[in-house]
């Protein structure tokens, strides 16, 4: 072979090295991508398989909530950040002050090309539902709808928990009285009368229309009240039960009779209700969240309000001890907020009161 001819294939044997090892490592990296694409199909697909992103378009979600001074806007905050952790990106919030502008909403609206609203509150459910452009609406912040009906979730405790809670206390209760006010809890009572027949317990139900007719039934109720195996429930209805004479005429008579008294507002544990059960707020939102992600992609679950699953508890120990309540201080350390509060009071770890 001439010098010339030697050079030649040199050269080209150069020339094909470079290349392979060129086109090996970039035609590996596209390999693994047409596997994988192939597998999964595009990008998008990818992303959502992966968990690294949600399966919703790229519209947005407006968060309607409205002003209120300290403490009570933790509450709407806390739901607000549990949304927006859950919607990945994708909401706005609006803030409503009292004398808010419906045409300035309106109008904010349409800017965001908003397609899904959350409306937290009273106020909010208002403004939402006169909103002049048609979108999906979910609801919270509420314990009932005011105007129309709504997907979302109420801040009322699910009767469902609350009876299983009640049950985990081991007082062998077979009956569970309730008074409530038909305009603003008859949508709860349906879901705990279905609770209560899951649970195998007997829902007996008064109807009240003010505290004066309430004072009434309590009283009539203790007359003739199976002190063996009932518990009495407060629901979350300012007629039913307020915080102060009349819970406290209730909790008097309770405790006399040994009777289990349990509610949706921690308020009243600390002044003697055995245990309550109410929103963990961050954890509300999130699933507020996934019903708004499914209204956006179209794929709706629920089509009304539902109580509050994700819950907290609060929990009396002294109450507990009177009704011969069994807990450890491994028990103590499973509720959310313990009364009485003081750290003295405390029992001993695994040592039964």
């Amino acid at each position: 072979m001439s010098r010339k001819s030697n050079f030649k294939f040199k050269f080209l044997f150069i020339n094909v090295l470079i290349f392979i090892a060129f086109t090996s490592t970039a035609y590996s990296d596209y390999e693994e991508e047409e596997v994988l694409i192939e597998l999964y199909g595009d990008e998008e697909v990818i992303n959502i398989a992966t968990g690294s992103a949600q399966p919703v378009s790229r519209a947005s979600v407006a968060i309607l909530y409205p002003e209120l001074r300290a403490p009570f806007n933790k509450v709407f905050e806390d739901i607000v950040a549990g949304v927006e952790k859950k919607v990945n990106g994708l909401t706005k919030r609006y803030i409503l002050e009292k004398e808010f502008s419906q045409v300035d909403l309106d109008d904010w609206v349409k800017k965001n090309d908003i397609k899904v609203c959350v409306a937290l509150g009273v106020r909010a459910e208002y403004a939402a539902n006169q909103l002049a452009q048609e979108i999906p609406i979910v609801l919270s912040g509420v314990l009932e709808p005011k105007l129309f009906m709504h997907p979302g979730i109420s801040l009322a405790a699910s009767p469902y928990r609350l009876f299983l809670k009640l049950k985990q206390q081991k007082l062998n209760i077979k009956q569970i009285i309730v008074v409530y006010n038909p305009k603003k809890s008859k949508w709860l009572m349906r879901e705990a009368q279905s609770a209560a027949s899951k649970h195998g317990l007997e829902l007996v139900t008064y109807t009240t229309s003010s505290l004066s007719e309430s004072a009434k039934i309590y009283s009539e109720v203790f007359d003739r009240l199976r002190i063996k195996d009932s518990a009495i429930w407060l629901p979350p209805d300012s007629t039913s039960i307020d915080n102060r004479t009349l819970l406290s005429f209730v909790l008097e008579k309770a405790w006399a009779h040994r009777v289990a008294v349990f509610s949706s507002s921690p308020a009243h544990v600390s002044k003697g209700v055995l245990f309550a059960m109410y929103p963990d707020n961050m954890k509300l939102g999130l699933s507020l969240g996934a019903v708004a992600l499914e209204e956006l992609n179209g794929g709706r679950k629920i089509s009304k309000m539902i109580p509050a699953e994700d819950l907290k508890t609060a929990f009396n120990k002294r109450t507990a001890k009177h009704l011969g309540v069994r807990f450890t201080s491994e028990d103590l350390r499973k509720y959310d907020a313990v009364f009485p509060s003081e750290l003295s009071l405390k029992v001993n770890n695994n040592e039964s009161i």
